[in-house]
C-alpha cells in the first residue's frame, strides 16, 4: 500500500506566478521557487539564509532549449547572488532542510548526482562547466 502525503504551497504574494513556497508532509525539507524579476523577496525569506541545493533555469537565447544551472550553497541567498552575471535565467528553485540537518557534505553529494542526472535525462542544457565540489577533479561523463 502506498503512503499518502499532503503537498502544502504557500504563494508568498498571492500569485501561483510570484515567490512561492512547498513542504510536503512527512519530510523534512522545503522548496522555495520565483522569477528572477522578484528575486529581493525571494532571497529576503528565511529559507534563503540556509545551506541548500539550487536551480537556476530558462532558455538558452542561442538554441531556444531549455537550460540550468546546479549549484551547491551554505547560504542560498550569497551565492544566488553571485550568479546574476549570468544572463540565461528566468526562475530559481531552491530546496532547504527545515531540520538544521544538511550538512556541506550532504549538499555537495546531492550536487553531484543532481548534475548527474541532469546530464544523462538530457533534457535541459548545463549551464555548470564543472562537476560538483563532492567529485572535485573529475568530469561527471
Amino acid at each position: 500500500m502506498k503512503e499518502t502525503a499532503t503537498v502544502k504551497i504557500f504563494l508568498a504574494e498571492g500569485d501561483p506566478d510570484s515567490v512561492r513556497t512547498a513542504e510536503i508532509s512527512n519530510w523534512t525539507g522545503k522548496a522555495a521557487a520565483g522569477p528572477r524579476s522578484q528575486l529581493e523577496l525571494i532571497l529576503q525569506r528565511d529559507e534563503a539564509t540556509k545551506p541548500g541545493i539550487y536551480f537556476l533555469t530558462g532558455i538558452n537565447p542561442k538554441t531556444g532549449k531549455q537550460r540550468v544551472y546546479i549549484g551547491e550553497a551554505e547560504v542560498i541567498r550569497s551565492r544566488i547572488k553571485s550568479h546574476l552575471d549570468r544572463d540565461f535565467w528566468k526562475t530559481v528553485i531552491f530546496f532547504v532542510s527545515k531540520d538544521e540537518n544538511l550538512t556541506k557534505a550532504h549538499i555537495r553529494y546531492l550536487e553531484g548526482k543532481l548534475i548527474e542526472m541532469t546530464k544523462v535525462t538530457d533534457r535541459f542544457e548545463l549551464e555548470n562547466t564543472n562537476s560538483s565540489g563532492s567529485r572535485r577533479g573529475q568530469l561527471i561523463a
